[in-house]
């Protein structure tokens, strides 16, 4: 199952990176060597609903971002997440969300109807940097649907006890987070969160996916306090910096790095190093 997951998610990256193009079956069923013929089940069971209620949405999803944090117009963005005319997109995000794409954009900090607004807080303190970051493997844990305090240290205690009995833990592990959607766009039942910690090399056989953190250069901004409000953290650096300084972002996700033991630490003490890739 394991080998399948890992295919799975590479499946998944690619219709990511692909979303402005049409989806090829053939393609699909050959980056998860899966015969075609049983591929559309397969994934269906993994991603626990059909391929193409997926794409829909994600693709949508990724149209209600663009809204948000660029100034693309309605049509670029219509074409950009794979729609063929702008009429097609306003229809399906009208159907997913209850609000066209313009009344959307028109309202500030707009909550869709089946999203509760989690805005609890502004104006944070950050400390920004420009970094280059080394591609860095790394064991994760994936929840989906389950975005609680109680749920994501279930998440991190199944990884760190597999690490700890694999005796991986060394001076140069770091443990990090990716937050695959933004939960003022995502319904709670499809958040994906990945609890990460860094291996130096492959392991065999290993219980939980490996997966790449990408490379290359980033922003990077220092937070330091609760992790209740890392959404709204989020919001403040792309709302004060990626927008106002015009800032292209290559297509990767962001992800975060826990700079001291989050155990042990109060809340108000946590420190987060947030990497926007640029």
């Amino acid at each position: 199952m394991e080998s399948y997951q890992n295919k799975f998610n590479e499946v998944l990256k690619y219709i990511h990176l692909n979303m402005d193009e049409p989806l090829d079956l053939d393609v699909l069923s050959r980056i998860a060597l899966v015969s075609k013929y049983h591929f559309h089940r397969m994934i269906k069971s993994y991603l626990q609903e059909p391929l193409g209620t997926y794409v829909t949405r994600i693709r949508i999803e990724k149209g209600a971002r663009l809204l948000k944090y660029s100034s693309d117009s309605i049509s670029q963005i219509a074409f950009k997440i794979g729609y063929e005319t702008p009429t097609s997109f306003t229809k399906g995000f009208k159907k997913q969300f209850g609000v066209s794409p313009s009344k959307y954009r028109k309202i500030p900090n707009h909550s869709f109807k089946i999203v509760k607004n989690t805005k609890q807080k502004t104006d944070f303190s950050l400390i920004q940097k420009l970094e280059s970051f080394t591609p860095t493997l790394v064991l994760t844990n994936q929840s989906k649907g389950k975005s609680g305090a109680n749920d994501v240290q279930m998440v991190w205690k199944e990884l760190m006890t597999f690490v700890q009995k694999e005796q991986l833990f060394s001076e140069r592990t770091r443990m990090f987070s990716i937050h695959w959607d933004d939960p003022s766009i995502t319904e709670k039942h499809n958040l994906r969160y990945d609890a990460c910690i860094s291996i130096d090399k492959p392991i065999k056989h290993p219980s939980f996916p490996i997966k790449r953190l990408e490379g290359g250069r980033y922003m990077t901004f220092i937070y330091q306090g609760d992790y209740r409000f890392l959404g709204d953290v989020y919001d403040q650096i792309f709302q004060d910096y990626i927008l106002k300084e015009n800032i292209i972002l290559r297509d990767a996700p962001l992800f975060d790095q826990f700079l001291n033991d989050v155990f042990s630490t109060d809340s108000q003490d946590l420190l987060t190093k947030i990497f926007v890739p640029i």
